[in-house]
């Protein structure tokens, strides 16, 4: 009869995944920490200690939900985000009031936006 442990590999989750390097990347910082660990100490390296040593490493690091939202791609996509809702709800209204208006700012836009890329893309080559 099988038990549990027999099948604990498949939880990304579990010890075995864990040690096998999979899951959730919690092994790979592990492993990186315990290479410069060995690097740093070379003679007096102790793995008792190093394990000690990223208990506590680890607990003064911050949480992945954080580091995503502190990064900087997320506030440029948080701020295309707002910009896209805020011109989804603004352009009817103006396009109601003054077609032509918003029509003619909509294409100057588009075209300003099709010279700025041009302009970038003509930089890097």
């Amino acid at each position: 009869m099988k038990t549990m442990e027999d099948f604990d590999y498949l939880a990304p989750e579990s010890n075995a995944a864990w040690l096998d390097g999979r899951g959730d990347g919690r092994f790979e910082q592990y492993e990186q920490f315990y290479r410069d660990e060995r690097a740093r100490l070379a003679e007096g390296f102790d793995l008792k200690t190093v394990n000690e040593g990223y208990q506590e490493w680890a607990g003064r690091q911050p949480s992945r939900l954080l580091s995503m939202l502190s990064a900087p791609w997320f506030g440029r996509v948080a701020v295309v985000f707002f910009c896209l809702y805020m011109a989804s709800r603004l352009i009817p209204v103006v396009a109601k009031l003054q077609p032509v208006a918003t029509g003619g700012l909509l294409i100057a836009a588009f075209a300003g936006l099709r010279v700025f890329h041009w302009r970038r893309r003509r930089r890097r080559t």
